[in-house]
């Protein structure tokens, strides 16, 4: 009788279990990215564009002025750049697409390349400069390398070259997973508990112990790895898998600005250094207190450091042909919101 209990126990328990999975994944499927918004508090207004293979992505392009392009990182959404988009679209034209979610065996590390590109022919921009977070600083490297004539600058933020997880050893490789999969599938007051007393104190995965860490436990857990498959962005990473970009920084001879969160142990701060050494014309600015997402933890420092770059960029590039004339010079006035 016993064996029988233990497994009907163990049959309430296994159905219990997959009744909790599949209300987990509705409630991440339902969840809604908080909308971005203007100065004045009102939505962007969000378009959306088929590219060459009938992927279909959306995308925001607000401002006037030169053009900035976002690129996420491999969770992908464009609104990873919630604190950045209002502040520049101030100034400047601003673009950024969420990263495309269907990934084919064709596909290599290039796809998401010619997606930005494919984005640019669309909306008309022949030249722009191409901002990437994380494996999006990889993705705006190679279209530097690819596409000099189009790209006027780069801002590459706690940027990557090449996938490794060696630096992190083995038991620091290990917590990455259980971050993931406490931060997505369970209750959001146990998630963020987790966040705070765990994942944040040791810089686990995304996380620090930056002044901005609640905005990063709100990012996680209703902006970026809860509305992404870790299927998805573990696709996107595999792209860049086998390719080294490192070997060909050189080559790109356009103005470069590399930001680093001093924090980060998930893209270290030799990764960074490598890359500001590599680039011929590299500026290296660190943000303080911050680790792998300095543009949320610390928006204000973050955009200032990246606006005071710009303002020495483009009239350089205008001088010298590189972009069209921008609009009369305005104050960018103080540095948004946000924490910093």
């Amino acid at each position: 009788m016993r064996s029988w209990t233990k497994v009907a126990l163990g049959a309430l328990a296994g159905a219990a279990g997959v009744a909790y999975a599949k209300a987990v994944v509705a409630r991440n499927r339902a969840l809604d990215r908080p909308a971005m918004r203007d100065v004045e508090g009102e939505p962007f207004p969000i378009d959306a564009v088929t590219l060459s293979d009938g992927e279909v992505v959306e995308y925001v392009d607000v401002g006037e002025g030169e053009a900035l392009v976002w690129i996420p990182g491999a969770d992908g959404p464009k609104e990873t750049y919630q604190y950045q988009i209002p502040h520049f679209a101030r100034r400047y034209r601003v673009i950024a697409a969420d990263m495309r979610s269907g990934i084919g065996p064709e596909d290599d590390f290039d796809r998401l390349v010619d997606d930005v590109i494919e984005l640019m022919d669309h909306l008309g921009v022949e030249r722009f400069v191409a901002i990437g977070q994380s494996l999006g600083s990889a993705v705006a490297l190679r279209l530097a390398m690819r596409f000099p004539d189009r790209v006027a600058g780069l801002v590459l933020a706690n940027p990557v070259a090449r996938v490794s997880y060696e630096h992190l050893g083995l038991n620091r490789t290990s917590l990455i997973p259980l971050a993931r999969t406490t931060t997505r599938y369970l209750p959001t007051p146990l998630s963020r508990a987790l966040a705070r007393t765990a994942w944040s104190p040791l810089s686990v995965w995304i996380y620090d112990a930056s002044p901005g860490s609640e905005a990063l436990i709100d990012y996680a857990l209703y902006t970026g790895p809860r509305t992404t498959s870790p299927r998805v962005s573990g696709d996107r990473v595999d792209l860049l898998k086998g390719h080294d970009l490192t070997e060909e920084l050189w080559d790109v001879r356009v103005p470069a600005l590399v930001v680093k969160g001093p924090h980060d142990v998930y893209c270290p701060v030799s990764w960074a250094l490598e890359i500001a050494d590599g680039l011929p014309n590299a500026t290296y600015i660190p943000i303080p207190g911050t680790g792998h997402c300095s543009h949320i933890s610390r928006p204000g420092a973050f955009n200032q450091a990246v606006e005071s770059w710009l303002e020495k960029l483009l009239p350089a590039a205008r001088a010298e042909g590189a972009l069209p004339p921008g609009p009369p010079d305005e104050s960018p006035g103080e540095p948004d919101g946000g924490i910093e």
